[in-house]
């Protein structure tokens, strides 16, 4: 198999857990030559913020998880923005890909300490507010460490640093 239906397999757990825990969005992403590719998704229980994200692909600067991506691996420069990202652990995107959308990502981590995906909770902006994703975000950074490990086992020659 290849390594995106490895990752999906490996991911559905995390996904899972994120959706029950957050009734949102849920998408399992990784870095694309051009910009960010969700890989899968695990729906919201709400009827606002139903959007298929997979298979789509959105500019990196935008997307809470295309910040991750920027922040650990892909960015040759340090801003102020992706800064705070390295410090916290996770990204925010408020309004910036679509009015009214908002997201909390975290990035999976490889060998090489570079983000290999990311795991991202979304919804409209109403429902996440910044102290419900804040609230959110343990549980978000615990999942990706979580998912590193499986892929780490899964290959143990690509061990998570």
């Amino acid at each position: 198999r290849d390594g995106a239906e490895t990752r999906i397999e490996l991911a559905q757990p995390s996904l899972v857990r994120l959706a029950e825990a957050s009734g949102e969005t849920i998408n399992l992403a990784v870095p694309g030559p051009r910009g960010v590719e969700h890989l899968a998704q695990e729906d919201t229980t709400h009827l606002v913020g139903v959007t298929d994200w997979v298979s789509r692909r959105v500019p990196f600067e935008q997307a809470a998880n295309g910040k991750c991506f920027l922040a650990f691996g892909l960015a040759d420069t340090a801003t102020p923005d992706l800064e705070r990202v390295r410090a916290r652990g996770w990204a925010t995107s408020v309004d910036e890909l679509e009015n009214g959308l908002s997201a909390r990502a975290a990035p999976v981590f490889g060998a090489d300490g570079d983000a290999i995906a990311a795991l991202s909770i979304s919804g409209p902006t109403a429902r996440l507010t910044s102290e419900r994703i804040a609230t959110l975000a343990p549980l978000l950074v615990q999942e990706c460490g979580e998912l590193a490990r499986r892929l780490a086992h899964r290959h143990p020659s690509r061990a998570p640093a």
